[in-house]
C-alpha cells in the first residue's frame, strides 16, 4: 500500500483506515457499544493547508482520540484486485476534555523549491504512482480498538441497551473500533514560498545523505613498526607460534 511510504502513522492506524467503510454488526457474543455513544467532528478551512477540527462526545474524560486527514488517490486502470489507496496528509493525537476535542492539521508540505505540495506529491515520481487524487479530503476522528474497551467499560455497565452506536467500525480482524468523519472538497495545493532551510530533515526520512560514506580524514602523523620489542617481558601465550 502507499500509506506507509507516504506517512507513517503506526500500523494500526492503516488498519482503521483501510476499514472505515466497514460498518458491520458485530458477531454475536461480542462486546456492544451502547447506541448512545456519541462522537462528532467539524473541520473549517483555515487557508494554506490548515484545518481546525472540533467535534462533541459523551466518552470519559482523558480518552485517547487520532485526528486525521486522508485523500483519496484514485487508479489510472481500476482492476478488481486493486487495493483502495490512501495519503495520509496530517495527523494529531488529541485528548477528550469535558465531552470536547479539538486538533490542528495543515495538509500541506513545502518542496525544497519552495513549492507548496501534500506529502504524496512529493513521493509521487520515486513511487511512479499512476494514481490521480480526489476532489475531497476526508477528515475523521478515530477511537482505537485498543482505548475502546477502557473507555466504554463504565458506559456498558450503566446502560442496559446494549445496541450499536452509529459510529461503529470493525476491522478485519473483528475489534471494533469508534470511526466518525466528514468529506470537504480541497483543492490541491498552489503558489510558492521561501525553500525551507532545513533540507536535511525532509530528505531520507530526516537521514539526509548519512547512508553515504564520507571518507576518513588523514592522519595527522605517521605511524612506523617497531622493528624488534620494546620489552623484556616474557612471551605471552598468544605470542607463541601454536
Amino acid at each position: 500500500m502507499l500509506i506507509p511510504r507516504l506517512k507513517r502513522i503506526g500500523l494500526l492506524v492503516l488498519a482503521l483506515v483501510a476499514c472505515a467503510a466497514c460498518q458491520t454488526t458485530l458477531p454475536f457474543g461480542s462486546s456492544p457499544v451502547s447506541e448512545a455513544t456519541t462522537l462528532t467532528l467539524e473541520a473549517t478551512a483555515q487557508g494554506n493547508g490548515e484545518f481546525a477540527l472540533v467535534g462533541t462526545t459523551n466518552l470519559p474524560n482523558d480518552t485517547q482520540l487520532t485526528a486525521i486527514a486522508l485523500r483519496h488517490l484514485l487508479h489510472e486502470s481500476t482492476t478488481s484486485s486493486d487495493r483502495p489507496l490512501y495519503s495520509v496528509l496530517d495527523y494529531q493525537p488529541v485528548t477528550v476534555a469535558n465531552g470536547q476535542w479539538s486538533a490542528q492539521l495543515n495538509l500541506w508540505q513545502v518542496a525544497s523549491d519552495g513549492r507548496y505540495q501534500e506529502p504524496w506529491q512529493a513521493e509521487a515520481a520515486a513511487l511512479g504512482l499512476a494514481a490521480q487524487p480526489s476532489k475531497t479530503v476526508q477528515f475523521a476522528i478515530v477511537l482505537a480498538p485498543h482505548h475502546l474497551g477502557a473507555a466504554l467499560n463504565g458506559k456498558l455497565a450503566q446502560n442496559g441497551q446494549q445496541r450499536l452506536a452509529n459510529v461503529l467500525r470493525v476491522t478485519s480482524g473483528g475489534e471494533p473500533f469508534l470511526w466518525a468523519d466528514q468529506a470537504l472538497a480541497v483543492a490541491l495545493p498552489s503558489g510558492q514560498t521561501t525553500p525551507p532551510a532545513d533540507l536535511l530533515a525532509r530528505t531520507n526520512g530526516g537521514w539526509g545523505d548519512r547512508y553515504l560514506l564520507v571518507p576518513e580524514p588523514p592522519l595527522p602523523y605517521t605511524l612506523t613498526p617497531a622493528d624488534e620489542r620494546q620489552t623484556s617481558a616474557p612471551l605471552g601465550p598468544d605470542e607463541l607460534l601454536r
